[in-house]
């Protein structure tokens, strides 16, 4: 507050000469704004006008490559109402008398006539074909209209045009609608986009036909529809390959600006996907053609629509261009320097008083930062990126039992304890590395020799340049915590009179050791045990010494065990003995005949009498017996009362379930009989 009252006692004359350097800037940038805008709408109408220019030459050489086809067709029309009745070779020499030039029948894929079958008889039209010399010649129709046609002649003679030959075009919808339109007009008709029967998969274009009628030349007048559609003969017509044919016209367009240009036509006023007939760029239908000049022209019978757009690189629709950019660059970099060298004049004093006063204020944020660093209760180190300490607060001597002097200058690992591995201390590194922090608890090494257990964070602290300079690291000792959760875990899963594992912890070692056991392919033993007799003695000694008997007994048997078995107690007098990896039932039956054994000596030690006690065994293997945990337990519990009711050594095996007792209750086999 007091640097912010100090920088708001400035004179009014600074202040108001700090104003001249935003006049300066925006006096240029206006200037340069208003110039460059004026450039940018004529630029803008001369893109326009570029474009429509461009598509009226477009528009002109298709109309003039299209004359030129209409002209060959209306001489193969002259040849049939020449001579009426044309013959193949008459019309492959009319075809080659024709004289052309390379260049005209660019686009084109072939001239020919569709002759109109007399009666729909194709029998006799095929023999009339064959008989001229077309040996192979079929009428390929759907038959489903009223008028057949059939490509008779079609010129020149390749494999591409001998694919045509006697196909039906009327048949098809798109063909006949120009082939109507020209025999019922007695005009020139170009049908819509189709795919010619010329096209392989290799490079396919759109095609269209142009259509000229051919009548009966010994007919008369023909003022109205249907008698033009009486006298009719045929059509000549020539397959146009759009591509070629407007990549051709394009070429013989002298202008400048049409390289990399982008043409678009389709067959209608609308630019529909299906009616696309030419896209030199591949661009129709995308955001790159966003700014076309459209046009619609009349060609032959039919409107297409055809659509301009110049290339970006020659001049952008909303008229930026090179120049003009350079032009807006240079005029606000002239204006942003002049405004820069006034406004460094004038602040360049204020800047310093600035940093006078920021200097002050940190010294003061660093004089309370050191204040609340050493007073925290928190136990707090500081260290450099490779983990040597270079500041420890008195909390940390508290909780370390070394001293500030002690530790400075030191790697932190003078409190490891040697309880982690070496995989806990990477995976730490790893995560300050990756994420700049880590937490958890730790167990460390006190001066004095303990190992207590710290609940630690790391921070790591970056510069600028996001490298690490520091790591600050924060710790609590959470050992009576530790411990006393730790003896609540194990009252919960353990016996409290012999501490012993419960049932819950037994069920959770049962359960464990089934998946090991699947997974390894071993077998799991279980012996229930009930203490014999063990009523009258508690009755009659009291519950006391029922109480030390049990333990007495817990410990002789545990000291029979491997330190992989588990031995815990249910309740009462009931115990259950948990073999993981019981290989064979003969050992389990050894095993339980030793603890038997240990329980024959007396107990002495007990209410100053001589204790006798023995036990019954029931024993049952994972998976000879049961399937899953509780069906053992269960198996091994009704195996021990088996065991009960028979002679000593009291010791019983589960006999093995039949196919239909899988799921069901378990009988026991004999005393020490082997599973039969």
């Amino acid at each position: 507050m007091v640097a912010s009252w100090r920088l708001a006692r400035r004179p009014t004359l600074k202040l108001k000469a700090q104003h001249l350097p935003w006049l300066v800037l925006a006096f240029g940038w206006l200037t340069t704004g208003l110039v460059c805008e004026s450039q940018r709408q004529f630029n803008q109408h001369e893109h326009v006008r570029i474009e429509r220019d461009l598509a009226n030459a477009v528009i002109d050489s298709i109309r003039d490559k299209l004359r030129s086809d209409q002209a060959v067709l209306d001489a193969v029309v002259g040849l049939f109402n020449a001579s009426g009745t044309v013959s193949l070779k008459e019309f492959t020499a009319f075809y080659r008398s024709l004289d052309l030039r390379p260049d005209t029948l660019e686009g084109i894929q072939g001239v020919g006539y569709a002759a109109v079958v007399p009666g729909g008889d194709r029998q006799a039209f095929e023999r009339r074909a064959q008989q001229d010399g077309q040996s192979l010649f079929r009428v390929r129709s759907s038959g489903q209209q009223p008028l057949i046609s059939s490509i008779l002649y079609l010129e020149p003679n390749d494999w591409r045009n001998q694919r045509a030959k006697g196909f039906d075009m009327y048949s098809e919808a798109t063909r006949r609608a120009a082939m109507n339109q020209a025999a019922l007009t007695g005009l020139p008709a170009l049908s819509g986009p189709v795919r010619l029967l010329q096209e392989t998969n290799v490079r396919p274009q759109v095609g269209t036909l142009l259509y000229v009628p051919v009548y009966d030349p010994s007919a008369a007048a023909l003022p109205s529809p249907q008698e033009r559609l009486n006298s009719l003969q045929g059509w000549a017509y020539s397959h146009l390959r759009m591509g070629d044919l407007i990549d051709h016209a394009i070429n013989t367009i002298r202008n400048p600006e049409k390289v990399d240009f982008a043409v678009v036509i389709y067959d209608g006023d609308r630019p529909q996907k299906q009616q696309l007939l030419y896209d030199n760029q591949a661009v129709a239908g995308s955001a790159e053609f966003n700014h076309p000049t459209w046009q619609t022209v009349p060609v032959v019978d039919r409107s297409w629509l055809i659509g301009i757009q110049l290339s970006h690189r020659n001049l952008s629709p909303t008229g930026w261009t090179r120049d003009l950019t350079l032009l807006v660059l240079l005029g606000c970099s002239l204006s942003a320097i002049a405004a820069l060298l006034t406004r460094n004049l004038v602040n360049n004093h204020v800047l310093l008083q600035q940093a006078l006063e920021q200097e002050r204020v940190n010294a003061r944020e660093r004089a309370l930062a050191a204040t609340v660093f050493d007073t925290s209760p928190v136990a707090t180190l500081v260290t450099d990126p490779s983990g040597l300490i270079l500041r420890a607060n008195p909390a940390f001597t508290q909780l370390s039992g070394y001293s500030v002097l002690e530790v400075r200058g030191r790697k932190t690992n003078l409190m490891l304890s040697g309880r982690h591995d070496a995989a806990f201390y990477e995976q730490l590194w790893q995560s300050l590395i990756q994420q700049g922090h880590w937490s958890g608890e730790v167990w460390n090494l006190h001066r004095s020799g303990q190992i207590r257990l710290h609940e630690l964070q790391i921070t790591a602290v970056l510069d600028g340049l996001e490298q690490v300079t520091n790591f600050l690291c924060t710790y609590r000792d959470v050992t009576e915590r530790h411990s006393q959760e730790e003896r609540i875990r194990h009252q919960a899963t353990h016996d409290p009179l012999t501490n012993l594992p419960n049932r819950i912890l037994l069920m959770d070692r049962l359960t464990h050791s089934l998946a090991i056991a699947r997974r390894e392919q071993q077998t799991v033993g279980l012996i229930f045990i009930d203490l014999n007799d063990f009523k009258p003695i508690n009755d009659s000694y009291g519950h006391l010494a029922g109480d030390q008997l049990l333990q007495a007994v817990a410990q002789r048997m545990q000291k029979c065990l491997r330190e992989s078995d588990s031995l815990c107690r249910l309740g009462g007098d009931e115990f259950v003995l948990l073999i993981p990896n019981a290989a064979h039932l003969e050992h389990l039956v050894e095993l339980a005949e030793r603890l038997q054994g240990s329980l024959r000596a007396p107990f002495r030690e007990i209410a100053q009498v001589e204790m006798r006690i023995s036990a019954s065994f029931g024993i049952a293997r994972w998976p000879d017996h049961a399937a899953d945990a509780d069906q053992l337990l269960h198996i091994a519990d009704e195996t021990m009362y088996r065991a009960k009711a028979m002679a000593s050594p009291n010791i019983a095996i589960a006999n093995h379930p039949s196919e239909g007792q899988r799921n069901e209750q378990h009988q026991d086999s004999p005393v020490l009989g082997l599973p039969s």
